[in-house]
């Protein structure tokens, strides 16, 4: 099962007591949905307890310093709100990300347009996450920081999911369908704190071969990196994860 965290960590994390929990633990709360698109996602995500999935891994791994709460609905994201602590991913979000792989007939590829939009999102909770860890623990960041909340992103979804790459793989395929809408580039999209989506999708992938060159061997094929640019993945995806885990140190037991 694609969303079967490592087996003992989930069962300590959902077993553990709040009393030995650290002060302030991650959340979810759902608002609730006003039309019946928005009842359908309601109904996905609930069911699938990729949210629940994200906060345990949270609550076992980081020493919070505030709660995080993440919020499903509202008009605006998906973003973390620093001020309210709060990760928010909009309904429609979910639903635009389920219909571009609808529309991209994605269930071909042998997973469903279902699992691919969960996929998407586990990735989006953690990119988010990254925001709210940088924020809270007024990390030093070189760079642009939506990069290192990707890379955050995949590294996490890696070192803490059973299938943490297949995840990561349909996170970037939504880079690569949103790069797409883009016929001809304007002034706003170098400037724009994000990566250009193409961008995303490549360093996705790179690092998706980097942790793993052996069983992702066909990437640096099908894309046609070139030889130094695979072995740049593999010292790029070491490279990332130590620095990370390095700046995460004084805030979890168990990234070391």
């Amino acid at each position: 099962m694609k969303y079967k965290i490592q087996t003992t960590l989930l069962l300590f994390s959902l077993m553990i007591s709040p009393l030995v929990m650290a002060k302030h633990i991650a959340s979810v709360s759902y608002t609730k949905p006003i039309n019946p698109a928005e009842i359908k996602i309601f109904q996905e995500i609930k069911s699938s307890g990729v949210a629940e999935l994200v906060t345990a891994i949270i609550n076992e791994n980081f020493k919070l310093n505030a709660p995080i709460d993440i919020v499903f609905g509202g008009d605006d994201g998906p973003l973390f709100d620093p001020v309210k602590h709060e990760i928010i991913v909009p309904y429609y979000f979910i639903k635009e990300v389920e219909q571009r792989f609808t529309t991209d007939n994605y269930a071909e590829t042998g997973v469903s347009e279902k699992d691919a939009t969960l996929d998407a999102l586990t990735h989006t909770l953690f990119h988010e996450l990254g925001h709210a860890l940088i924020a809270m623990y007024d990390l030093a960041i070189v760079g642009k920081e939506e990069d290192a909340a990707d890379a955050l992103a995949t590294i996490l979804l890696i070192e803490f999911f059973e299938q943490g790459q297949e995840i990561a793989r349909s996170a970037a395929d939504l880079f690569d369908l949103e790069s797409n809408d883009i016929q001809e580039f304007e002034e706003v999209d170098f400037w724009d704190e994000h990566s250009l989506d193409a961008q995303r999708f490549y360093s996705t992938l790179c690092h998706i071969y980097g942790s793993d060159p052996k069983n992702y061997a066909e990437i640096p094929a099908n894309y046609q990196f070139s030889e130094d640019r695979s072995d740049l993945c593999i010292a790029e995806y070491e490279n990332l994860t130590l620095s990370w885990f390095k700046l995460l140190a004084p805030y979890t037991s168990t990234l070391n």
